[in-house]
């Protein structure tokens, strides 16, 4: 840890008065399974080295896969277990120190999904005060309204797995994303030749040619599992783009930002007009109630349909708190990843809600 931003002991008490077992992940981690899960796109930020065996390694990037891996891998991980973590993280940076101070929270396996929602949103708030940020802007996404949303229009599952996945990372506008153009010159006969064989030729075909070349994973990513993933963005490629009613109820629903209850009751009004997002916006609603239940400030919050975080593996609730004024980053960011435990080898799904504070964006903090 940077002796230039300490961690606050009053900040571990209250995550130990709320009965969070502390966990320290080693600083020297596998590369595979942030590759795998975060994308071959990591490795250029990565800090990477190898054993004396070969084994790939990493500074550890990132809290929440190590924490999950600890908690597969212990005893408990059956049972609903939260955590906590403190520590550095080392990603490198255009600007800035590579080295970056994190506290955070995990929270597996817990059933009551809005209970565990609630008490992680009110936690993030908790440590936003302590470290002195009282009442940060608080914008809320919802990547379950988006995944219905995509899910309710017609268009071919490859487009509508790949405008799920791109409006979730904040991608362009929705012509843009909605007509993926044509294949790029040089792959051209390739995509053409994959066209023809079909998807079961074409994906021996692509496992062959990696297996000749030598390779035996790209990113933790298996040659079976990039042939699908070729396929697939092949096929978004092929599939054509949306109808002009299909844009129109997409474009109704991105168009959905401003307060939270506002929203919902947008949500709702556009649910009824036909856009299949009647259980998605109905549990959206309940859980704003939920929290304001708990009493937290559902008047300060913020919707955007648009946002979501670049990870595959969240899969509901996501959330970011923010110092108004500040343009460094947001001091805190979480939300729902039932994704997430699966990707790392679980035999069952495990649900998980957690999140992240950026210790060194709070005021105080050196820089």
């Amino acid at each position: 840890m940077s002796p230039l931003v300490p961690i606050p002991s009053t900040l571990l008490d209250r995550f130990e008065a709320a009965g969070l077992r502390r966990v320290e992940p080693s600083i020297l981690q596998p590369s595979e399974p942030f590759l795998h899960v975060m994308g071959e796109e990591l490795r250029q930020r990565m800090f990477l080295t190898s054993d004396a065996e070969g084994r790939e390694l990493c500074l550890r990037p990132d809290f929440t896969i190590p924490v999950a891996r600890a908690h597969l891998a212990g005893p408990d991980a059956a049972a609903a277990r939260a955590y906590f973590y403190a520590g550095p993280i080392f990603r490198q940076r255009r600007s800035g120190p590579s080295e970056t101070p994190q506290a955070g929270v995990e929270s597996f396996g817990r059933a009551d999904s809005l209970a565990c929602e609630t008490e992680m949103l009110a936690l993030a708030l908790e440590a936003c005060a302590t470290l002195g940020v009282a009442e940060p802007h608080i914008q809320l996404g919802d990547l379950g309204l988006i995944a219905a949303a995509v899910e309710a229009v017609d268009a071919p599952d490859a487009l509508k797995r790949r405008l799920t996945r791109e409006i979730a990372y904040g991608g362009a506008t929705l012509d843009a994303l909605a007509d993926p153009g044509p294949a790029p010159q040089e792959l051209e006969g390739l995509f053409a030749a994959l066209d023809a064989a079909g998807p079961k030729a074409a994906r021996a075909v692509i496992e062959d040619v990696l297996s000749l070349a030598g390779i035996a994973a790209v990113g933790g990513r298996t040659p079976a599992e990039i042939a699908d993933r070729f396929i697939e963005q092949n096929a978004a490629r092929s599939a054509g783009a949306l109808d002009d009613e299909a844009r129109r109820a997409l474009n109704a629903f991105l168009a959905i930002e401003g307060g939270a209850r506002e929203a919902a009751d947008r949500l709702a009004a556009l649910a009824s007009s036909g856009l299949g997002l009647g259980a998605a916006a109905e549990a959206f609603a309940a859980r704003l109630d939920a929290f304001e239940a708990a009493g937290l400030p559902v008047n300060r919050m913020r919707f955007s349909a648009r946002f979501g975080r670049r990870l595959d593996y969240y899969t509901g609730l996501v959330f970011e708190l923010s110092q108004p004024g500040q343009a460094e980053g947001p001091l805190a960011g979480g939300g729902r990843y039932d994704r997430l435990l699966s990707a790392l080898g679980a035999p069952s799904p495990v649900t998980g809600v957690g999140f992240s504070l950026w210790l060194d964006r709070f005021p105080g903090a050196a820089r």
